[in-house]
């Protein structure tokens, strides 16, 4: 199938609810092809980067990282949640899309299609109608997966000369109960819990930047791992 934004989405409401809140939802937003992604997504022929703060700074193989004695990878954990106890930390995986396909990795096609619709004319123009922000001109994109016992910590993806204005998660796990975690959770200025998003599946989440954020950890008995798209809607592509 080709991926294309469905028709008659709600975009005057999530107009207004982004205008007066800076986070928004879109139900629906590709209509069936969610299903195309989550498929490809949990297919044989996906490949995924283990992403963590510390100790690498650079993500690495799932396969490599799997590959290190039970003990060693137990102590990078443990790392890991120090850190995470007071400071920002996420344990989660990922594949850059752009990063990707300039390495010729042999990924599933659509998720490369994905990549292009959202950099296509018409979804830019429907991005800056949502918005109402003409600056949006590149939209990055990278299909991220939470096991149980993944976060993502506080923060507000603020970042110097990124040219970040909206960050988005598309999300791609068709059942999701609350009580199994991964909830995208807006925080305050002293880190309480103003507004919850649970991944509905199809849903695009959206949140003006810079904005305090979290994902809370996927609990051990979730029925499934929690599968999304994120990104950021952006001024110019990363590095330009």
């Amino acid at each position: 199938m080709t991926l294309a934004l469905a028709p008659d989405l709600d975009l005057k409401g999530a107009a207004e609810r982004l205008a007066a809140t800076g986070r928004s939802r879109v139900p629906g937003l590709l209509g069936d092809g969610a299903q195309a992604l989550h498929e490809a997504l949990t297919g044989p022929d996906m490949v995924w980067n283990r992403a963590i703060q510390n100790p690498y700074n650079a993500d690495v193989p799932v396969a490599v990282f799997e590959a290190e004695p039970l003990a060693e990878q137990a102590r990078l954990y443990g790392m890991a949640h120090e850190e995470a106890t007071e400071g920002f930390q996420f344990i989660f995986d990922r594949i850059k899309l752009g990063q990707a396909r300039a390495m010729g990795l042999p990924l599933p096609p659509v998720l490369f299609e994905l990549h292009d619709l959202f950099n296509s004319a018409p979804f830019l123009d429907f991005a800056r109608r949502l918005t109402g922000d003409d600056r949006i001109a590149y939209v990055d994109a990278q299909p991220t997966r939470y096991l149980p016992g993944h976060f993502l910590n506080g923060h507000t993806d603020a970042h110097d000369d990124a040219g970040r204005l909206y960050a988005y998660v598309l999300n791609l796990s068709p059942r999701w109960r609350a009580e199994w975690g991964g909830l995208l959770m807006f925080l305050d200025g002293e880190g309480a819990v103003t507004e919850t998003f649970t991944p509905s599946f199809g849903t695009l989440n959206l949140f003006r930047v810079p904005q305090d954020h979290a994902v809370s950890m996927v609990a051990p008995f979730a029925g499934a791992p929690r599968y999304s798209i994120t990104g950021w809607w952006r001024t110019r592509p990363p590095g330009v």
